[in-house]
């Protein structure tokens, strides 16, 4: 889906919104919410990608990579039912999984060096994402004091970091052409390797308990990048997947 298309999409939900808007009482939220994301990678498999051109490594990252996201967010309420909501929210992606093969080594204090990896492959992505997402409301209890929400809508995130890291064994070749084994934990900026720009869907659940004049949330989430990662050469189809699981408050006003 071309960019144009998505925000001319984007712009038409707002026109509507806002036109139903001049006939309706709104009702604002102002909140923070944060906790822990289980992150991975799927599509191609990704440690070739991640040990650069220059590597021949085989295996896939497809296992869970734990972090913390956090978000601030704005809530418009059309109605008892709808609404609209945007954040602006710190999300930390990538995963993490076993890989063998060659890679290029780089020694401290000596030349790039070709050596034979076995170990685990993580590929640390951080970004600034900002979901604009369809909210649905239900009243759990009587007069509201639990609520019940669900959320769904696309996501634009923006790389602002980028990071391969590869923890295990490598035998290394030397000038006089013997190998040695050595422990390695090596790190490596990727961020000519990945796209400046993702666009995704998100889909999540919460639970609200009015306690007075701010509101507690706990929050499910699960989000899919739709948008390949790959910016080089191999031309390959990876895509982000991240669950997430939040707990925050909001402050309702303009009611």
């Amino acid at each position: 889906m071309r960019k144009g298309t998505i925000l001319l999409v984007i712009t038409c939900i707002f026109s509507v919104m806002l036109s139903n808007a001049v006939y309706a009482e709104l009702r604002f939220e102002l909140g923070a919410k944060g906790g822990a994301n289980w992150a991975k990678l799927r599509g191609d498999p990704v440690s070739l990608w991640v040990s650069g051109e220059n590597g021949q490594l085989a295996g896939a990252i497809g296992d869970n990579k734990l972090g913390f996201t956090g978000s601030a967010f704005l809530t418009v309420f059309f109605n008892d039912f709808f609404g609209l909501q945007t954040e602006l929210m710190y999300i930390p992606k990538g995963g993490k999984g076993t890989a063998s093969g060659h890679i290029i080594l780089y020694p401290e204090y000596d030349n790039p060096r070709p050596a034979f990896f076995n170990g685990e492959v993580s590929a640390y992505l951080d970004y600034v994402e900002f979901p604009v997402l369809a909210v649905f409301e239900f009243e759990a209890t009587e007069g509201g004091k639990v609520r019940l929400r669900a959320l769904v809508g696309p996501t634009f995130a923006f790389n602002i970091h980028a990071e391969s890291r590869l923890e295990g064994t490598a035998e290394v070749t030397l000038q006089d052409t013997s190998t040695r084994s050595e422990q390695i934990d090596q790190r490596e900026e990727i961020g000519a390797r990945v796209k400046n720009f993702e666009f995704g869907v998100m889909l999540g659940g919460a639970v609200y308990w009015d306690i007075g004049k701010v509101d507690l949330l706990i929050e499910s989430r699960w989000e899919r990048g739709l948008t390949t990662l790959d910016n080089t050469t191999l031309y390959r189809n990876i895509y982000t997947s991240n669950l997430s699981l939040l707990f925050g408050f909001s402050y309702p006003f303009g009611e």
